[in-house]
């Protein structure tokens, strides 16, 4: 059986499974759902457990296997935990074994990532209102987006990187149009992207310099379209930058949890957020209370 090239580790006692340098604990759960129907009951039991196992095939093929068994002491009649090294199966089996947790890791995270994305697309929708948590996330967006141009080999020329930082400043501010106290905001000036200048804007407006006049900046209304078609094309980015990023056999990223991250923070401030303004809205907040009562 051949497998492309490949790291696994699994730290049993405590449900992480490192693969391709990506790091991932499971609840207990996911752990009976994913991994436990692979490694039981050759590699894991009730009486002799997996304490760890790390295969490598680059730059030579090996493996290691560390387990405990319940024995029983022959002299005093006790029975112990005994750690010995496993090494009674063939290559074939250690190779099916690396696979099968390599997929079951795959199919984890896909579960994962398909839950976040419906989480969050949830909870965009049910939120009312431009929210200062609402416009922090297209912040954040905006800046994920773009990091890519901070890079000292990205491809773009001075003139455009001084652009872009100008943009991803003005990005950082947006959160700054909301007043001290402002709990909505009815709309919201976003700058228009150096690219949307030059492809879109320069060619119409000859000699015009980036953000240098108030038609360079989209108004997006708040209440009955928070948004839209940004947050459509948010919503999707996520998308493919967890896709992206999935541990694949012939393509790995280490990390991704500067995606991941975000967006389950981003989800539950979401979430704090709407119960806020849902009880502002119904005159419930604790400092409004005690306001009506003076």
């Amino acid at each position: 059986m051949s497998i492309t090239n490949q790291t696994v580790s699994i730290a049993a006692l405590n449900r992480t499974i490192i693969r391709g340098g990506y790091s991932r604990t499971f609840s207990e759960k996911d752990w009976t759902t994913f991994i436990t129907p692979i490694i039981y009951p050759l590699w894991d039991s009730d009486k002799d457990l997996l304490i760890s196992f790390n295969y490598q095939n680059d730059p030579v093929e090996k493996w290691s296997c560390d387990k405990k068994k319940y024995v029983r002491n022959h002299t005093t009649g006790e029975y112990f935990w005994k750690p010995y090294i496993f090494t009674e199966v063939d290559l074939d089996v250690v190779q099916k074994f690396v696979a099968d947790i390599s997929e079951a890791f795959d199919a984890q995270l896909s579960t994962e990532f398909e839950h976040q994305s419906i989480r969050m697309n949830q909870v965009l929708d049910e939120c009312k209102g431009l929210s200062l948590t609402r416009v922090k996330a297209w912040r954040d967006f905006f800046l994920h987006s773009s990091d890519w141009t901070m890079l000292e080999d990205a491809p773009v020329t001075a003139d455009e990187k001084v652009d872009w930082k100008k943009y991803r400043q003005l990005c950082r501010e947006l959160p700054d149009q909301f007043e001290s106290g402002t709990q909505v905001l009815a709309e919201i000036k976003v700058p228009i992207d150096p690219i949307v200048y030059k492809k879109n804007y320069l060619p119409y407006n000859e000699g015009a310099t980036y953000l240098g006049s108030d038609d360079q900046w989209v108004t997006f209304p708040g209440k009955d379209y928070p948004g839209g078609q940004m947050e459509e094309a948010m919503t999707r980015y996520v998308d493919l930058a967890l896709n992206l990023t999935r541990p694949a056999p012939l393509f790995n990223v280490s990390d991704i949890s500067h995606i991941t991250d975000p967006v389950e923070k981003l989800i539950q401030q979401l979430e704090r957020d709407q119960e806020l303004l849902d009880q502002a809205k119904a005159g419930e907040l604790p400092s409004q209370k005690n306001k009506s009562s003076e």
